[in-house]
């Protein structure tokens, strides 16, 4: 079986998101900051909503990183999120910050430090500023991450329902004080509840619905509606007067609906057609702004706008597909190489510790495979195989 058809529909849910925050940024943002030039009066009606991809991304990820973390532990999770993420924004990051300097596009150029410190991805933790905009996202992934690192480091991922339940009710809280604070730091309530959605919807997904998941799904479209359209938090920030609140709780809804009919839909083993639109999302999120304004401004003015659109759309999804089969593989393999010494310590260590909290008896360790490409070999038919295809689909990230 390919394990890697159970959700055709997520990668191409994130293609389509990626392609939507593309447009946002060429159609509406670019001329709107002299970026570029062009106008497309009837598309900036329309892509002036691409942002809310985004907000899809969110979704997806609370979904998918629970599909991949749910069976292992708190290291092997680590490990395969720094070989998922780190191999292609390095080369992203890099391919953004040589462009920039060589063009002289930045009205801020870009310093040494700035460069090395994006490439850890923390950077803006340290109030250092991105490299390309849309790296801004990576911090908000980083911080659900760590959450998810302590559930699984705490052994409580069984006990996760109840845990988003209680996540849900402090971002309400939080929603209805000052945005500052290390609980608002940590649980970052403008955006938790896209994460909660998507993790609560895996559950659906797992182990079927039930009127209390529900509800938080519900709650979860509310929450976010209510910040998407600036409702919250009080005393903020208006939404802007060209966008319509209708419409974006409408498309919400959509997407909510959508991740709700994708969680509850029976699964097929049939083939994935989206599966390599899946793979090259992430660098073509990465890269598109900076790069992609380059191209359009360096584009001869007599050429019709729209081709010059298309063109440079079409040569960030090459280049986003070159950047995946060439480089990234090969680094994401040497890191992979690199991190595996140190992950079987840590196993190790843990297996001490727990022999030592256990007053001498051996208890086995959970040892989860590495980040890999080969399917490990099933010690039961039915249940290994279950496990290798959640933690293919979660390869896809």
């Amino acid at each position: 079986m390919n394990t890697r058809a159970r959700f055709p529909e997520l990668d191409l849910l994130r293609f389509l998101a990626a392609c939507a925050v593309m447009l946002f940024h060429y159609i509406y943002l670019g001329p709107q900051n002299h970026a570029w030039s062009a106008s497309f009066p009837l598309l900036e009606r329309i892509f002036k909503y691409g942002y809310l991809g985004v907000d899809v991304f969110f979704i997806l990820s609370g979904f998918v990183i629970l599909l991949t973390a749910y069976d292992k532990d708190a290291i092997a999770f680590t490990v395969a999120r720094i070989v998922r993420l780190y191999p292609a924004y390095w080369i992203c990051v890099t391919l953004t910050a040589v462009a920039i300097v060589l063009t002289g596009t930045n009205h801020n150029p870009i310093t040494v430090l700035q460069y090395l410190a994006n490439l850890t991805m923390a950077h803006s933790f340290l109030g250092i500023r991105d490299v390309s905009g849309v790296y801004w996202t990576l911090a908000v992934e980083l911080q659900f991450y760590f959450l998810i690192f302590l559930v699984l480091l705490t052994g409580q991922i069984r006990r996760l329902g109840g845990l988003l339940g209680m996540w849900l009710f402090a971002s309400i809280v939080l929603s209805l004080r000052e945005p500052h604070g290390i609980a608002h730091f940590f649980l970052f309530p403008e955006w938790s509840s896209y994460f909660i959605a998507g993790a609560m919807l895996f559950l659906i997904h797992r182990e079927g619905p039930s009127p209390y998941k529900v509800s938080v799904v519900a709650v979860c479209y509310v929450l976010s509606t209510a910040y998407a359209i600036k409702l919250l938090p009080f005393g903020g920030e208006k939404l802007d007067a060209g966008l319509s609140a209708p419409v974006i709780a409408s498309f919400l809804a959509v997407a909510y609906g959508t991740f709700l009919f994708i969680a509850v839909r029976p699964r097929a083993g049939s083939s994935n057609p989206f599966y390599i639109l899946g793979l090259i999302t992430y660098p073509l999120y990465l890269l598109h702004q900076d790069l992609g304004f380059i191209l359009l401004r360096s584009a001869p003015t007599a050429f019709n706008r729209v081709l010059i659109l298309c063109a440079v759309m079409a040569a960030m999804i090459l280049l986003s597909w070159l950047v995946h089969v060439g480089p990234e593989k090969w680094l994401a393999s040497q890191l992979k190489s690199v991190l595996v010494r140190p992950q079987k310590m840590a196993v190790s260590i843990n297996s001490l510790v727990s022999q030592r909290l256990a007053g001498g008896q051996v208890i086995p360790a959970v040892v989860t495979a590495t980040v890999s490409t080969v399917r490990p070999t099933p010690q039961t038919m039915q249940g290994q195989a279950s496990k290798s295809q959640r933690t293919k689909e979660g390869d896809t990230l």
